[in-house]
């Protein structure tokens, strides 16, 4: 059974997303990504980033930006 409730470091995000800490970050300072800090340091719930990812998949794939990534105009 897979533990639904995985709490990610920052490293641990980099690595599952394939993008720098320094990007993970900016997502931070920008509130684009889930998270929650205890200290000072940023924690990220495995099951929110899925959900996350999907969210902005769907964004791209239905908005502006898919039909800009594509080139294609939107109708």
């Amino acid at each position: 059974m897979e533990n639904n409730n995985q709490v990610l470091n920052i490293k641990e995000l980099s690595q599952l997303l394939h993008i720098s800490v320094s990007t993970v970050r900016k997502l931070i300072y920008e509130g684009d990504i889930p998270h929650f800090k205890i200290g000072n340091r940023y924690y990220f719930e495995k099951v929110s980033i899925e959900e996350w990812i999907l969210a902005k998949q769907n964004f791209i794939k239905g908005g502006e930006e898919y039909a800009y990534r594509r080139n294609y105009k939107k109708i």
